[in-house]
């Protein structure tokens, strides 16, 4: 038995809602969209997603995305070995390099500690934190995560298994407004809250 049209609409619905901030409107017109276009634009974007998904993965030293195992920033001498900066995800890496207001290297958490949703500090790359801080020598690590409550969650337990080693841990000022995401503060905010980060105690 084939399938009417609506089924494959459908599909293509269910599949957008899966992604962040995508709800049944927006992916249903998003559905429609690509489905109204000639085959290029739909054919274009599976092309676009299929390759970078076979040729990107995670830095071996921070875990950003990269078509290397070591990304284009973990590789570059350049920069201050000294401070290492704690994000969430990649991209608020981009964030932070669009602001032109930091020049150290950066660790990607790929999530922050969330007890309703089910992620502990094992389902993150903390252990991997602390390897790199204890043989790292960096001075400084600055903790850039989003000021809500699964932040502070994280923040503080990275706080207490950094505790041992002799870095001092700051935090972002609290110009960024409470509850908000990284990823949609601008570059003047970003770099005015590093800018006057404060010790993290």
């Amino acid at each position: 038995m084939s399938l009417n049209h609506s089924d494959y609409v459908k599909d293509i619905v269910f599949a957008f809602k899966k992604l962040p901030g995508i709800g049944e409107r927006s992916a249903r017109r998003l559905a429609f969209y690509l489905l109204s276009q000639n085959e290029s634009v739909a054919y274009g974007l599976a092309d676009a997603i299929k390759n970078a998904k076979q040729n990107i993965k995670l830095c071996q030293k921070c875990f950003n995305l990269s078509s290397d195992d070591i990304c284009h920033i973990c590789g570059n001498p350049s920069r201050n070995g000294k401070q290492l900066c704690i994000v969430e995800n990649p991209e608020i890496i981009y964030v932070f390099e669009k602001s032109g207001n930091y020049n150290g290297y950066y660790h990607v958490l790929h999530g922050l500690i969330n007890p309703l949703e089910g992620i502990t500090p094992s389902d993150l790359k903390l252990k991997e934190l602390a390897s790199r801080v204890e043989n790292g020598g960096f001075e400084e690590i600055i903790l850039a995560l989003n000021p809500n409550s699964n932040g502070e969650a994280t923040s503080i337990y990275i706080h207490k298994i950094l505790s041992p080693y002799n870095v001092r841990i700051s935090a972002l000022a609290r110009g960024i407004p409470i509850g908000s995401d990284l990823e949609y503060v601008d570059k003047d905010t970003l770099s005015e809250a590093l800018n006057y980060r404060k010790k993290f105690d």
